[in-house]
């Protein structure tokens, strides 16, 4: 592994321990045993069956939720098929857990919108790569709702119907706000209708930033475009795309892109 590789796995692993992730399983052997081997990359919590988990992730709303299907009061698919259908909620990645090997019980959790599907007996390092796969995948999210900047609005960036609705929100509000300089988080979540806490932790699972940071992303890759045209100068992107100043988006420009925007415009 070399150095830039060692940093990505050091900056993934600290941001796993902060990190909440709900495990939901009626065995008590299992669940204290998966509790503590993923207490050592994430701050766990647990639930015997899924009425018991969706009380948690309704109030708590975790990170991430790894859940058996056969349980007593509401199943796995039940609360899959919540968790996904509730606007609070479907941002929430769910790993299911099952004893049931049949191919139509894997589609049927897939089809209700589970983020993955592990079949027991399961090794915990495998979940645990899978887990930290989703984590990565929301790079690949953050890429296709900033692609649309100047591309078809109508193509999907999400399965999920609340999720993709809101990506595609956030990146309009980000896009009609990108020359307001002041444009804040509070704001921005009052332009999306939900708390700030809300948006931060459904804009954090879906694109791994922060929404200050999803705003300074869009404006970078739309300053892009305007440099890409030709039609402004360098201080006038610069402004229409809501830096307070040269040096500060010439800064983030570099950081961003690893070149200055006069080597874009020239």
């Amino acid at each position: 592994m070399d150095i830039s590789q060692l940093a990505k796995s050091e900056t993934e692993n600290q941001a796993s321990k902060v990190m909440k992730v709900l495990i939901v399983e009626d065995n008590g052997d299992l669940l204290n045993f998966m509790k503590s081997i993923l207490s050592d990359d994430f701050k766990v919590f647990t639930a015997v069956d899924g009425k018991k988990a969706w009380e948690f992730i309704s109030k708590q709303i975790p990170d991430l939720v790894v859940s058996d299907v056969m349980m007593p009061n509401m199943d796995g698919f039940e609360l899959c098929k919540i968790m996904k259908s509730t606007y609070e909620t479907s941002h929430i990645p769910l790993i299911l857990l099952t004893a049931l090997s049949e191919k139509t019980d894997q589609l049927h959790g897939l089809g209700l919108g589970a983020d993955d599907y592990l079949t027991k007996p399961f090794d915990m390092n495998l979940l645990i790569q899978r887990i930290k796969s989703i984590i990565r995948n929301r790079k690949v999210v953050r890429e296709r709702a900033l692609k649309l900047i100047n591309g078809d609005s109508t193509e999907p960036i999400l399965a999920n119907e609340l999720n993709d609705k809101f990506a595609k929100k956030m990146l309009a509000v980000a896009l009609g706000n990108i020359s307001k300089t002041e444009f804040d988080k509070e704001e921005f979540a009052a332009a999306m209708n939900v708390s700030s806490s809300l948006l931060y932790k459904k804009i954090k699972s879906l694109t791994d930033q922060s929404p200050t940071d999803f705003i300074k992303t869009v404006r970078l890759n739309h300053a892009v475009e305007l440099l890409q045209s030709r039609k402004y100068t360098v201080t006038e992107v610069g402004e229409l795309c809501g830096f307070a100043s040269l040096t500060y988006f010439g800064i983030a420009f570099r950081k961003q892109f690893g070149k200055s925007p006069s080597d874009i415009w020239e």
